[in-house]
């Protein structure tokens, strides 16, 4: 498809995308509802007018720099998505549409409650879709953008939850390489959810999958020493460090390292020290930002080893404000 990329990616644009696409064929499956012919016609006839087979557009959520997620309705069942589509434009660059392929059967599979949850996934009229879970909420960056900072228990209670997350990934063998506050997630509920798995890899396929390793991948403000290396060898591990800096723009408002040049940003990542004395924490908690910040991954925590970790200081810091 020759369409190119359309920032402004809209309803109408995705009706106009598709208004002379060939219509595809839908596999006939047996329906055990009590559906009379003419109310399947109905239906199918309508399944095939949207841009993806299956779902009806609602709205738009977002977009971001190579997809666009709506709102949307499976026509089967009713329920309620979050569709993520990849920009036509990109259906010809190899290296985003690996991402995205390879991001939309990671989703399937995996199954974590801190983990937004891949319900679909496939090609409909030259246009790869992702079906996620839809979820009620914001991401914490928008909070951070806002100017919020946010206490020490909630800090470490939303660290708590995307060490879970990493934890189940370590088990697994994925590594997720783009740990920020924009891909976390906060429910009304409280439930924390890790989202965008766009640069994750599975680490015993590294040699393997030609690409992956190509560039230097993350946010820099977030990356770890060995990311902003581009060390090919990068663990679980890097996540954590990720995470810590999390925390720190959480505790703080702001980021250890920031500036107009990347590459500076970089530089400091690799060799300046994170410092974690003027933060307003608890002592256990700085010691805790202290095993997730190291500059040397060996001195970092696990995933698994992390979460107990963090349920114990979580635990002392309800139990001091009880005594209080």
């Amino acid at each position: 498809m020759s369409e190119p990329n359309i920032p402004s990616f809209d309803l109408k644009d995705v009706r106009k995308i598709f208004q002379n696409c060939p219509k595809e064929s839908v596999a006939s499956k047996e329906n055990n509802s009590p559906k009379d012919k003419a109310t399947l016609k109905q239906e199918q006839e309508e399944a095939m007018e949207q841009p993806i087979i299956g779902y009806r557009v609602l709205d738009k959520m977002g977009s971001g720099g190579t997809a666009v997620v709506f709102k949307a309705q499976n026509i089967a069942n009713n329920d309620i998505v979050a569709l993520k589509l990849l920009y036509p434009g990109f259906v010809q660059d190899k290296k985003t549409l690996k991402q995205f392929v390879t991001e939309g059967m990671m989703l399937m599979r995996l199954d974590h409650p801190n983990i937004l949850k891949g319900i679909d996934f496939g090609v409909s009229k030259g246009m790869y879709f992702i079906a996620l879970e839809l979820i009620h909420g914001e991401s914490l960056d928008l909070f951070l953008r806002q100017g919020f900072h946010f206490t020490e228990e909630y800090t470490f209670g939303v660290a708590l939850q995307i060490a879970k997350a990493l934890a189940y990934l370590e088990e697994n063998g994925i590594v997720h390489r783009d740990i920020k506050p924009a891909n976390i997630l906060l429910m009304e509920d409280g439930t924390v959810k890790l989202c965008d798995f766009a640069f994750a890899f599975e680490s015993g396929k590294e040699k393997k999958d030609e690409g992956v390793f190509d560039v230097t991948c993350g946010t820099v403000e977030y990356i770890s020493p060995e990311q902003a290396r581009g060390h090919k060898d990068i663990d679980i591990r890097s996540d954590i460090y990720s995470l810590g800096i999390t925390c720190i723009h959480m505790l703080t408002g702001k980021v250890p390292f920031s500036d107009k040049d990347p590459n500076e940003v970089m530089r400091c990542q690799i060799y300046e020290r994170v410092h974690l004395s003027k933060i307003p924490i608890s002592q256990n908690g700085k010691m805790i930002l202290h095993r997730m910040v190291a500059k040397k991954r060996e001195q970092r925590l696990l995933p698994s080893r992390l979460v107990p970790v963090l349920k114990k200081f979580l635990k002392n810091l309800k139990d001091a404000e009880k005594r209080c």
